[in-house]
């Protein structure tokens, strides 16, 4: 199914890429404006956000200058942090940056640790978010003659940006929302749309439902299936399934709400995403355990940090942004230059096994070999107060149906130990109490 250029069967003429002079430019080239860009940025730092002033000088720096090639020597910037920064503050805390005046646009998070946070925009910021975003979904095969439906939560939360992005491509935007599966297929049935966006997790539901209950694959309009709010579309077994049985291409997107909301796009060869925050943040690959920087480079694993080279309001300086990624190229056949990555899990989400660090996506990788016995989904069940499991590990894996196969758990258990090589005991767990599907799938679970 791949293509180096637009989706498989789309004949339009557009050029694939969106912002040729950007996406394709030389690394010299990217390194040297984003150089020039650090050192506005960080002039701009000193002087209108007292957090990062404070935290600076701290570090030693105060007026001196600091290369974009130093940013290593500087400290990094976490979410409990900058939640702080705001409660010093209120409403927009010692990072806003610019006026409040000045601020237009205002997003709030989950909330789900605790209570909401901000994440202010000013225009300028606005206009950057939609210009990157616009790059990654492009990137993905959208052009201006796709309809594209959309699950992506479009109230408070920075998903709902996406909208913007498209409408900035020129896409007929089918807003749907999280949780309604009834309007989702209705638009599939009824040739609304050809393009979808959705978690992994609502995109194996639905492919599920449609194999037991639906049509055959390829009957319907829809033929693009873009990913995107948790790890899973780029596991080999789970794209796998929903391309066969739904009869699309799927890819995948990556964005963090601090940061960029749509940040790294796959391209329909679906060798990873490319970086698309190229010349607006600077990003760096960091070791999860010693913090030291590492070379982005095939093959490398590693946390992600980003700088902001241009955000106004709420800027970033080397902030860790907890997604554990594997650099799968720094080229492409596409012709952009950026690197490819795939998200291996959230840090959140790792736990450790005998002095071994594992990510549940391996696990999913397992499980989604088990179709149809099994509907894909699973999780691990974690101590509380702790990311050490002795095995057997706890895992829950959701199947269809209420007689779960007797004989399912112990094949499910050996397939584990065979492939990532620890113990594992699995309770299988019908959909009807595994828990929400239409939207995402917590990898882990804490219980005492």
């Amino acid at each position: 199914m791949a293509s180096d250029g637009p989706l498989p069967g789309d004949r339009c003429d557009r050029d694939w890429i969106w912002d040729r002079e950007v996406e394709t430019a030389p690394a010299a080239v990217v390194e040297e404006r984003a150089g020039a860009a650090w050192e506005r940025q960080l002039s701009r730092l000193l002087e209108t956000s007292p957090f990062y002033a404070r935290k600076l000088r701290e570090a030693g720096i105060s007026s001196g200058p600091v290369q974009l090639t130093d940013l290593p020597s500087l400290p990094f910037t976490t979410k409990p942090e900058l939640k702080v920064a705001v409660d010093d503050l209120p409403p927009f805390g010692t990072n806003a940056g610019v006026p409040p005046e000045r601020i237009k646009r205002v997003y709030q998070t989950s909330g789900t640790s605790g209570a909401p946070s901000v994440i202010a925009l000013s225009e300028a910021d606005v206009e950057t978010w939609t210009a990157i975003g616009t790059r990654t979904y492009y990137a993905t095969g959208i052009h201006d003659h796709h309809s594209v439906l959309s699950t992506f939560g479009a109230g408070p939360f920075v998903a709902g940006h996406t909208n913007f992005v498209l409408s900035r491509i020129g896409s007929r935007v089918v807003p749907v929302g999280p949780g309604d599966t009834e309007r989702v297929l209705f638009a599939i049935r009824a040739g609304i749309v050809d393009t979808m966006l959705v978690t992994p997790s609502f995109a194996q539901y639905l492919a599920n439902r449609f194999a037991r209950f639906e049509a055959e694959p390829g009957s319907s309009a829809l033929a693009h299936v873009v990913t995107g709010g948790e790890p899973g579309g780029g596991i080999p077994v789970v794209r796998d399934h929903v391309q066969d049985t739904l009869g699309v291409t799927v890819n995948e997107i990556m964005g963090i709400g601090d940061v960029a909301p749509s940040l790294f796009g796959e391209c329909p060869l679906q060798q990873g995403m490319h970086f698309s925050g190229v010349g607006q943040v600077w990003p760096e690959l960091v070791d999860p355990e010693t913090r030291e920087p590492m070379a982005i480079e095939a093959g490398a694993v590693g946390e992600l940090a980003y700088t902001h080279l241009t955000r106004e309001a709420m800027p970033v300086v080397r902030f860790l942004g907890g997604d554990i990624v594997r650099i799968e190229g720094t080229s492409c056949k596409c012709g952009r230059t950026s690197f490819r990555m795939r998200c291996l899990g959230r840090r959140d989400d790792m736990f450790i096994v005998r002095g071994v660090n594992v990510y549940p996506s391996a696990i999913l990788a397992v499980v989604g070999e088990f179709r149809p016995r099994v509907t894909g989904r699973a999780r691990v069940v974690r101590p509380e107060g702790t990311v050490s499991i002795e095995p057997p590990v706890p895992v829950e894996v959701e199947v269809p149906g209420k007689a779960p196969d007797g004989r399912l758990a112990g094949e499910l258990e050996a397939a584990i130990r065979a492939r990532l090589t620890f113990r594992a005991r699995v309770e299988l767990v019908p959909e009807t109490a595994f828990g929400e599907s239409a939207y995402k799938t917590r990898l882990t679970v804490t219980r005492a």
